[in-house]
């Protein structure tokens, strides 16, 4: 599964926020084992693959949004998320 798919299909992390208010710790794992099997590749490259770019944006975008149809715990999880999603992204500076 790519990682546009995870984070904006039709079964991916945002819409079973928008929908459900609910977060998938399941499709989290996946985007974060995604983003970290991929590091090593965009520093080489010195780049980040547009589509794979535009799906980090969107990550951090509706992370760092909020909803206030989310429960506390849910709200938490989002938050420690897109805290967790920019330290991975982070590295890539080093």
């Amino acid at each position: 599964m790519n990682l546009s798919d995870m984070v904006q299909g039709e079964n991916g992390l945002l819409i079973e926020l928008r929908c459900n208010n609910s977060f998938n710790n399941q499709i989290f794992e996946d985007i974060k084992n995604y983003l970290n099997g991929h590091l090593h590749i965009w520093k080489a490259s010195g780049s980040i693959p547009v589509e794979d770019a535009v799906s980090i944006f969107n990550l951090i975008d509706e992370l760092s949004g909020g909803s206030r149809f989310w429960t506390e715990e849910t709200a938490l999880l989002v938050e420690d998320a897109a805290l967790e999603i920019q330290d991975i992204i982070s590295t890539l500076e080093t």
